[in-house]
């Protein structure tokens, strides 16, 4: 047990409130609330280059169980990096596509005007997100936080109509890589070309930020989305991402 420590904050009842890593972790894993349900955790590597261990993943679902979670999701996994929560008894929920674009000339500018994210656009693109979205891919407050948050450096940006978001996009950027972190448009804003000058908007930032490369996962079955992609010079990576659950038993 001396992998991992969790600390509930408040007594609101059982379930995950906060969790801090001990000193012993080194930040191998990194554990969240999923959408704010203190019931369902996000499990999934840490932010620094070390993985974690079956061992620490045992040690962690044990004392998520003892404090109430019944549900355990990951973030999207390389294949590669799903193998300790595989051996820790997580088994598949969803596989996706991984796509990447290189950089090597300046993208088109967007068709449209493309304004900056502000706090107060963060109510409306996350009613964007959820009608845009299944309820499990859908994002919250604390969510869209760890999108912009992600990367060393970030980007948001939104399409207006009428002086409210109908569109927007987070994007990062670490090392020589880039990354579409989320890309949203509301659905009967859908087919205007919204989601293409947003993604173009994020390509030629990138490159102007001196990104080799670029990367952006979506689910297997939408089409939409990977139609874009491609549309877009995004090309399928040869093996995609998986998403894990654990389910405790009852």
């Amino acid at each position: 047990m001396d992998n991992v420590s969790l600390s509930a904050s408040g007594t609101a009842g059982p379930g995950l409130r906060r969790v801090r890593p001990n000193q012993s972790t080194t930040h191998r894993l990194r554990v969240i609330p999923w959408q704010g349900n203190r019931r369902v955790a996000l499990v999934g590597p840490g932010r620094n280059a070390r993985p974690p261990t079956t061992a620490d993943l045992i040690a962690c679902v044990r004392q998520l169980d003892r404090r109430g979670v019944t549900r355990i999701v990951t973030p999207a996994l390389e294949r590669s990096d799903s193998q300790p929560f595989i051996d820790a008894g997580f088994s598949l929920l969803e596989r996706l596509h991984l796509l990447s674009r290189p950089l090597e000339d300046s993208p088109p500018e967007p068709s449209r005007r493309i304004h900056a994210g502000q706090a107060w656009h963060r109510s409306r693109v996350l009613q964007i997100d959820k009608l845009a979205f299944e309820s499990f891919w859908q994002f919250d407050a604390t969510a869209l936080k760890e999108a912009r948050t992600a990367t060393p450096t970030s980007r948001f940006r939104v399409v207006m109509e009428r002086r409210r978001p109908i569109g927007y996009a987070v994007t990062g950027k670490a090392g020589g890589h880039g990354y579409l972190q989320r890309l949203a448009v509301h659905p009967e804003a859908q087919g205007a070309g919204i989601g293409t000058d947003l993604v173009n908007d994020s390509l030629l930032w990138l490159h102007k930020k001196g990104a080799k490369l670029v990367m952006v996962n979506t689910q297997e079955r939408n089409q939409r989305a990977l139609a874009l992609y491609q549309h877009l010079g995004f090309q399928p990576e040869p093996e995609g991402l998986v998403v894990l659950e654990r389910i405790r038993p009852s």
